[in-house]
């Protein structure tokens, strides 16, 4: 009988020793160095992300917010995926996708004709509508009232190329200033520039922030860029897209990015018009 109790304790000792094998096998380490045990069933989907791009994505008390992580959160959960978020400067995101660092950027990013050769895209999620940035008293309501005058714009990238569409487009004769790092909206508030050219929720969150004795013009520019998510041309992502583009879909039908751009932008920027 001695022998016999302790065969059946060494059978015991061996499956709490398998159990805790496995166990460790399914955890992984957190940002904390704890360990965290994945869910079941769970695909981990790797978004990259910068935290200097408030209200977008930004870092309070150590943890990710913003709308960015709210919409990532929200696809997890519909998808079925185990979100983790990889920060860098905006700079290196794209780096980062391409070297699969990351298998998807979260930054506001907007898609165009060279983007779309080399990255697959999801369907939309938000437009980054651009505006004039003018004095609190300003009385210029209409595009035509810019003819002749002085208006600053980021240099490269999207803003400086639509300001100059847009200057062609209605014979405007804008002198555009290009700012380089440098923030321009002092340069409206002080006179030395009529206006400057930005996204509409950069530039309520830049005036809200400085409280800056500006607005942004209560004009339609029809100007906007469509904001998507970027996948590496590859196999894996075709699924991911696909399921990425339900949940995109089904946020959109039941008011769920309507809710979240108004919590983070107090504007809707999830409907073109």
């Amino acid at each position: 009988m001695r022998f016999k109790g302790k065969k059946l304790l060494t059978v015991i000792s061996s499956l709490v020793l398998c159990m805790t094998v496995l166990t460790g096998c399914s955890s992984e380490k957190n940002e904390k160095g704890q360990t965290a045990v994945k869910s079941e069933g769970k695909e981990k989907l790797v978004v990259g992300v910068s935290t200097e791009y408030f209200p977008w994505c930004f870092k309070e008390n150590d943890k990710n917010k913003g709308f960015e992580v709210d919409v990532w959160n929200e696809i997890g959960q519909r998808a079925n995926f185990e979100i983790e978020y990889q920060t860098a400067k905006f700079s290196g995101l794209m780096g980062m996708l391409d070297s699969s660092k990351v298998d998807t950027v979260a930054h506001q990013m907007s898609t165009n004709e060279e983007r779309r050769l080399k990255y697959d895209f999801s369907d939309t999620y938000a437009y980054s509508k651009y505006k004039f940035i003018v004095k609190k008293d300003s009385k210029l309501d209409s595009i035509e009232d810019f003819k002749g005058m002085k208006v600053g714009c980021v240099l490269g990238g999207n803003g400086e190329k639509t300001l100059k569409d847009l200057n062609e487009k209605h014979n405007l004769g804008l002198e555009i200033v290009t700012f380089d790092g440098v923030p321009m909206e002092k340069d409206v508030e002080n006179g030395r520039l009529d206006a400057a050219w930005l996204s509409e929720v950069k530039a309520k969150t830049t005036i809200e922030q400085g409280n800056l004795k500006l607005k942004v013009a209560d004009i339609d520019t029809g100007v906007y860029e469509i904001n998507q998510y970027p996948f590496r041309k590859e196999e894996a992502s075709k699924e991911r897209i696909e399921k990425v583009n339900k949940a995109i879909k089904e946020m959109h039908e039941d008011g769920t990015f309507t809710k979240l751009s108004n919590k983070w932008f107090e504007i809707d920027t999830t409907k073109e018009n």
